[in-house]
């Protein structure tokens, strides 16, 4: 079977991909192919979820094996195909992106056809604007060196004795301090 994914951004209104994927594709070829067409770099962790019509997350599908708690049922990309967990048009998906900072694509299902594609799938079918980047690591950073929220002693090239605390090096402290 045939999907079609629309995956939006709530960061770029104009930015869009649609996917084009078969039923027996793994989350993982699904993420590689993403990630690609992205420019983003596949060695950060990344999870789908399955959710509810209200983008309420339910099944968590992660990149690695991250052991999840006694009782809670987790599977990791390579190990379960879109097939087995999407079924009908209308199915969300979440897919977090940016890990350490929360940042997710939404992702829907629109479309499934019992035909066969002749290419070698997933692939991306349309695209238009720019992903939003990656991390945004590195948008905080650049709002703080804006912000001039550095001063001199977080700088080793500013250092100088007279920043030192003198009190920390009195006899007594303990030595793995």
């Amino acid at each position: 079977m045939i999907y079609l994914f629309r995956i939006i951004s709530d960061e770029n209104p104009i930015f869009f991909r649609d996917i084009v994927a078969d039923s027996s594709d793994s989350f993982l070829k699904f993420h590689h192919t993403l990630q690609k067409d992205l420019g983003y770099d596949p060695t950060q962790l990344a999870s789908f979820f399955i959710t509810n019509h209200q983008w309420e997350k339910q099944q968590e599908i992660t990149l690695l094996d991250m052991m999840p708690d006694p009782g809670v049922i987790t599977f990791t990309m390579d190990q379960v195909t879109l097939g087995e967990l999407l079924h009908e048009p209308n199915q969300r998906m979440i897919y977090v992106f940016d890990f350490f900072s929360d940042r997710a694509f939404f992702i829907e299902l629109i479309e499934t056809s019992e035909e066969i594609s002749s290419k070698n799938t997933p692939f991306i079918g349309h695209s238009k604007g720019e992903a939003p980047p990656q991390l945004a690591l590195d948008l905080l950073l650049d709002e703080e060196a804006d912000d001039n929220l550095f001063d001199a002693v977080d700088d080793p090239e500013d250092l100088r004795l007279d920043d030192l605390d003198l009190d920390m090096l009195e006899e007594g402290m303990p030595e793995d301090f």
